[in-house]
């Protein structure tokens, strides 16, 4: 006669939807806390921000606390990354406008400024990204970096033109996977 295994099976359902549960809710109260921080640095640096923007970082910092380990880890590196670029000043993003005017008759539209503030931004974080654990590790906090820095960035590429804000986004990226190559590229050689 086989035993009944019906009621350890619910049980552990039980206990592991409870436990997904919790992580989510802890999830949502650090994106709380991140929203909070983004706006107080929008405010600070004077960025317009839309509560469509805040959303979006509400829910992709509510599933790094949900996944936790290496993404949150990234991710609190990308978060450093995301409130710098929110106080960075508009005369470094748009350097062909008067200081104080978002946009006049004579000034132009600088996405290749804020590509190369991004790239800077994205280079540094990418050499400040938690180094250890094995290669999956490593690439999980890579994207929770990403993720991270592209979540609050985007509050401040609200207030951007489109070219500019991808410009600025783009260069994140393209700063970030550059080192990260590098680094990996430099691990495989020395490994070899």
């Amino acid at each position: 006669m086989a035993p009944d295994l019906a009621p350890a099976s619910l049980l552990e359902g039980r206990a592991r939807r409870a436990y997904e549960w919790s992580l989510a809710r802890g999830g949502f109260a650090r994106a709380v806390v991140v929203v909070a921080l983004a706006a107080l640095a929008a405010r600070v640096g004077g960025v317009g921000f839309q509560a469509l923007t805040l959303a979006l970082v509400l829910l992709a910092w509510t599933f790094l606390g949900w996944r936790r380990g290496w993404w949150l880890r990234g991710a609190r590196v990308g978060l450093l990354g995301g409130l710098a670029a929110l106080l960075l000043p508009m005369s470094l993003l748009r350097p062909c406008c008067p200081p104080g005017m978002m946009s006049c008759a004579d000034c132009c539209a600088a996405p290749g400024a804020c590509a190369l503030v991004g790239v800077a931004v994205g280079a540094l974080l990418s050499a400040l990204l938690p180094r250890g654990g094995d290669s999956g590790q490593r690439a999980r906090a890579g994207v929770g970096m990403l993720l991270g820095v592209v979540s609050v960035g985007s509050v401040r590429c609200s207030g951007l033109f489109v070219g500019e804000a991808l410009g600025m986004l783009g260069g994140l990226v393209a700063g970030t996977l550059a080192l990260g190559a590098g680094r990996w590229a430099l691990a495989r050689a020395r490994a070899a």
